[in-house]
């Protein structure tokens, strides 16, 4: 099965949006894409490059989106989230603009540039935005639907988009306004992941159907507004639950998680596999020797979840 880059999936179908909406407009921070300069070429007076100013991208969409402009604004999310933190709070949601933030490198994606250009704190500092809607697509087919969602956005919204290419795990049929999939193998445990992880968690599942042990797992695509009254219907018939994410535990989907359970005051037995709570300063390779390194790996997790799923 072909893989496809999540940037592709995303501007593809933002191009074909385009057509159809003269109002949507798109910046960037001097990051491009194979698929941009087609709608760079197509839409000059919609495309702008503002370098590496994006604080001032930000400011700029606020103005343009106060204009009635449906604003698609794209960067490395370090620097998209972190850098431009004050500037997001005060410029687009205070005001409640539909402007779309679209973060390249989710998690480890940028693995041998080092902690300065990976993203693992971000969902926590932008679920702190009362208005920030937030995204992390898993496959080229739910990036596709997504950038169709957040185009009629009324909301401030943030989509991640991992740096690597993965095969599509879903159909063009399938619906993804519940803002999260199952995938049900009539197991009593299930596992809860989001973004890429979710492909090494659809390998840890085949794993351990092997060793005779049905596991089911849950896609969270919609970060947040989590919808939570649908999940946790899902979750409750659940004996034990294993989230696995490429982020620290806090902020990420393990908090997330850990706070709907609590807030309605339901018991679970929860083990979680995320990344350590450190920015691994000095530590450089691969993302599969990252992982490693975090004991979230396929070997290591196979082997952690069968364990605990028979204790």
């Amino acid at each position: 099965m072909k893989k496809i880059d999540f940037r592709n999936a995303f501007f593809d179908e933002m191009f074909l949006l385009a057509k159809k909406n003269k109002n949507l407009i798109f910046l960037t921070g001097d990051i491009s894409a194979h698929s941009l300069p087609k709608f760079q070429k197509k839409f000059p007076s919609r495309f702008y490059n503002l370098g590496v100013a994006e604080q001032n991208m930000i400011t700029v969409s606020t103005g343009l989106a106060m204009n009635k402009k449906k604003v698609f604004v794209f960067s490395m999310i370090p620097f998209l989230t972190m850098r431009c933190y004050e500037h997001i709070k005060i410029d687009i949601c205070s005001h409640n603009l539909p402007v779309v933030l679209i973060g390249i490198g989710s998690g480890l994606s940028y693995d041998t540039d080092g902690h300065s250009a990976q993203a693992i704190f971000d969902i926590g500092i932008m679920r702190m935005l009362p208005e920030m809607e937030i995204y992390n697509p898993s496959d080229p087919i739910s990036t596709k639907h997504i950038c169709k969602i957040v185009s009629t956005n009324k909301n401030p919204t943030y989509v991640r988009l991992d740096k690597s290419q993965q095969v599509s795990i879903y159909n063009k049929k399938d619906s993804f306004k519940k803002g999260f999939k199952v995938f049900k193998n009539k197991g009593k445990n299930c596992i809860i992941s989001s973004g890429v992880m979710v492909h090494k968690s659809l390998r840890i599942i085949n794993e351990l159907k092997e060793k005779n042990l049905k596991t089911d797992l849950i896609d969270l695509i919609k970060i947040k507004p989590l919808p939570e009254k649908e999940i946790l219907k899902v979750i409750r018939k659940y004996n034990k639950i294993f989230i696995i994410d490429e982020n620290t535990f806090s902020g990420g989907i393990s908090s997330v998680i850990s706070e709907v359970l609590v807030k309605n005051f339901i018991k679970k037995k929860i083990n979680f596999f995320c990344l350590k709570n450190t920015q691994d300063v000095g530590n450089y390779g691969n993302r599969e020797w990252l992982h490693k390194r975090h004991g979230i790996d396929v070997k290591s997790l196979t082997k952690k979840i069968y364990k605990l799923s028979n204790d």
